[in-house]
């Protein structure tokens, strides 16, 4: 038989530990914290690259019903805004401009979306009770997921919102779903100078917001018609549409004629104050003179901005969606694109 090593016992009991030290651990933490901070970053970064995805699919699929609508219609389609009876607080009213139905809403059997088309009653205002239920549906191809705004607002919706509430409630006609991608009408700006918040940059066309067939863009907010054959610029070098965020205006939502078309004349990427019916700010920014970053104010709110880190999405006429940087020169470059017929030479390398 074998005997024991002499001493290997006492060598074993004195080897023997009962756990990490104090300073161990604390490494061990420390290494653990070190790493979590390394990987948030590339998770936070992961998943907006995701939501950005989602974002240019949802445009992709605005492009091909917009394509669709143009083979079945024969033109791009148009906000019909216009119309001589309208719906405020409950109340019949003939009040001019209150009253048509966007070119979201007529686009909708082209988004997969006829059983909502179908419950509208296009004969009435999009306020009225009896369209309550389909416009006030939030609709996911129409939202950008990094777009943190809420699926119905939470604050007033002006001009021609939806939602009908029940006699006597303040809200009827003011509220309205979400709305993240906007039609290009060009760079056109009706303007009451006192309001304008760019005093340094020119107003190119002061004929309107689209009223009257003045649009330079592809959209009109009163009933005129754009067609491929009128985008002379070349379908690769014109914006069909582009994003937005949702409670930066008070007049976006999807129902709403009047508030789902932009124009590039509000410097890309702007982030304006929004106010709550107490006019406390609820959004980040300055408030300039006389509000005029104000989200009350549409002539500052009617423009192109995102949550994606520096760039806003657009899709072109032709198809595709691009990233624009939000340091595109605005007089040459941003306005050229969202023109259709004048002439304007862009090169890719600019935007």
């Amino acid at each position: 038989m074998f005997e024991p090593i002499a001493g290997l016992e006492g060598h074993r009991r004195t080897s023997s530990r009962s756990g990490f030290t104090l300073i161990e651990l604390l490494v061990v933490i420390a290494i653990i914290a070190v790493l979590i901070s390394l990987l948030l970053p590339a998770v936070q970064s992961a998943r907006e690259a995701a939501r950005r995805s989602q974002c240019s699919n949802n445009l992709k699929q605005l492009g091909i019903a917009m394509h669709n609508y143009h083979d079945t219609i024969g033109s791009f389609p148009t906000s019909l805004w216009r119309a001589t009876m309208g719906y405020e607080d409950g109340t019949p009213t003939s009040r001019p401009g209150t009253s048509g139905h966007s070119w979201i809403t007529m686009s909708l059997p082209f988004i997969e979306q006829t059983t909502i088309y179908n419950a509208v009653n296009f004969s009435l205002h999009p306020a009225t009770p009896d369209n309550h239920t389909a416009l006030m549906t939030p609709i996911s191809v129409l939202q950008c997921p990094s777009d943190p705004s809420p699926s119905i607002t939470q604050y007033t919706r002006v001009d021609t919102g939806v939602g009908y509430f029940g006699p006597g409630d303040g809200r009827n006609g003011s509220s309205g779903p979400k709305l993240s991608y906007f039609g290009n009408i060009g760079d056109n700006n009706n303007d009451d100078q006192l309001y304008w918040p760019f005093r340094s940059l020119p107003i190119f066309r002061d004929r309107g917001y689209g009223e009257g067939g003045t649009e330079t863009g592809i959209m009109c907010r009163s009933g005129g018609t754009v067609s491929i054959r009128d985008v002379t610029d070349g379908t690769s070098n014109t914006f069909a549409a582009g994003e937005s965020l949702y409670e930066t205006c008070n007049w976006f939502t999807w129902p709403n004629p009047n508030g789902t078309t932009i124009s590039s004349v509000v410097p890309l990427n702007l982030k304006i104050l929004h106010k709550d019916t107490s006019g406390d700010a609820v959004w980040g920014g300055t408030t300039g003179i006389n509000d005029r970053f104000d989200s009350w104010n549409w002539r500052s709110g009617f423009g192109y901005r995102s949550q994606h880190p520096g760039i806003v999405q657009f899709l072109f006429c032709d198809g595709r969606v691009t990233a624009i940087k939000e340091t595109i020169n605005r007089d040459n470059v941003f306005r050229g694109l969202s023109t259709r017929a004048q002439g304007e030479i862009t090169s890719s390398d600019s935007y």
